[in-house]
């Protein structure tokens, strides 16, 4: 008798389990999501516990580091297992941020760039190995020889031989791309393209132009087109007036001092000239949306082996800056808009993004269908501190318990 109990229990349990993960769904997908086998009871409910400590766990560490709010999703096996919005849009104000909240995404909206530009290449319409001047005239380094090397995967991982940051204080200071990349001849090189990684913004933006030059469109509307729509990122889009003006949106916060804390600022204008670099908004629930596009669960947008291609490194960075969150990961790579590490066999793609007052992490394990996205309205490594556990927790193969600035993000 108390065998069928429990039986009925756990049946009872993984039905209700499935609906809620079918509930988190904020919209039907437009696009063919690949159906994923289901897993074994007991999984679900290990997953279904770590939620259940997740949100109680993240909402604690909030309130003690004096976030004002955030929003998470998680994704696991092609469905949206979690998705919150926590604590308040401003400080001082009682309205709380929910899942549709928009927050800018600084450098996460690189990733956008890249896989846009995978859309492309898909199509026939750009090559990762193509010299960047054969698309734009325009584009022109300090050695003549170097500029006719330099390819478009070059440009998305940072190595085009150019100085770190070159010209990211022409990009916040709101120069249009237009007027910024004629200027990069003026800059003497660091190294031969593809040997060195040094991080950009005004130089990776040059994919914009390059689209823009062999479609006919402009990068907005290509993100628009290709992207947001066919996943239905309903609450995104890359303009100044779009979260100005939205009704539900996170106002960003900076820090002030120890009474006051964090105070709300306005939002700026800055890297929406240079949208690739960071110039998206989103919110969790869009956010989703992209993870499960990322993990390879939308085909007929883009296909897993072009995702993998952007995944693979092209860079290595020899020092704990971007993995010192994860224990015994002493360096980290850069593929095409993305930073790759090596989690003891797991392999984690991720990015981080400051800017104006918001913070956000990204990060997915592709080969078991694992993400996250959390998105916060003030600077702190916060995020950094609870992502790695998630994806200890689910690492295949281990027998381990789970351990318990403006500078533009990099």
């Amino acid at each position: 008798m108390n065998r069928l109990l429990s039986a009925f229990l756990l049946l009872t349990f993984a039905s209700v389990y499935f609906q809620a993960c079918t509930d988190l769904k904020s919209e039907p997908q437009q696009a063919t999501v690949v159906k994923e086998e289901k897993k074994d009871w007991e999984m679900d409910a290990s997953l279904a516990n770590y939620l259940s400590d997740f949100e109680r766990d993240f909402e604690n560490g909030l309130n003690e580091k004096r976030i004002p709010g955030a929003a998470v999703v998680i994704v696991k096996d092609g469905r949206v297992v979690f998705q919150k919005g926590f604590g308040v849009k401003e400080k001082g104000k009682a309205e709380p941020v929910n899942e549709h909240t928009v927050f800018r995404l600084g450098s996460v909206s690189k990733g956008f760039a890249s896989v846009l530009a995978g859309v492309f290449v898909e199509e026939g319409v750009v090559s990762w190995d193509e010299p960047v001047n054969r698309y734009l005239n325009e584009f022109q380094l300090n050695d003549a020889e170097q500029t006719g090397r330099v390819q478009v995967k070059h440009l998305l991982s940072h190595t085009t031989g150019l100085p770190r940051h070159a010209y990211t204080n022409l990009v916040e200071d709101g120069l249009p791309l237009e007027r910024i990349i004629p200027r990069l001849k003026q800059v003497p090189l660091i190294a031969k393209e593809g040997e060195q990684i040094a991080y950009q913004n005004a130089t990776y933006s040059v994919i914009e132009k390059v689209l823009e030059s062999q479609t006919d469109t402009s990068f907005n509307a290509l993100l628009h087109d290709k992207l947001f729509t066919p996943l239905n990122m309903t609450y995104s889009s890359a303009a100044f007036d779009s979260i100005r003006y939205s009704p539900n949106k996170a106002s960003p916060h900076v820090y002030h001092s120890r009474s006051k804390g964090r105070v709300p600022i306005p939002i700026s204008r800055k890297y929406y000239n240079a949208v690739s670099s960071g110039g998206i908004n989103a919110s969790a629930s869009d956010m989703g949306q992209w993870l499960l596009l990322l993990t390879g669960h939308y085909p007929d947008i883009i296909s897993k082996e072009t995702l993998d291609t952007i995944y693979e490194p092209l860079a290595t960075i020899n020092n704990r800056r971007f993995s010192r969150h994860w224990e015994g990961v002493n360096r980290s790579h850069y593929g095409m808009g993305w930073r790759i590490l090596d989690n003891h066999g797991q392999k984690v793609v991720y990015h981080g993004g400051y800017v104006n007052g918001y913070r956000s992490e990204i990060a997915f394990a592709p080969d078991e269908g694992l993400g996250i996205c959390v998105l916060i309205n003030s600077n702190s490594s916060y995020p950094l501190t609870v992502i790695p556990d998630l994806f200890e927790q689910f690492r295949a193969g281990t027998d381990e318990e789970p351990k318990s600035e403006d500078r533009g993000p990099e």
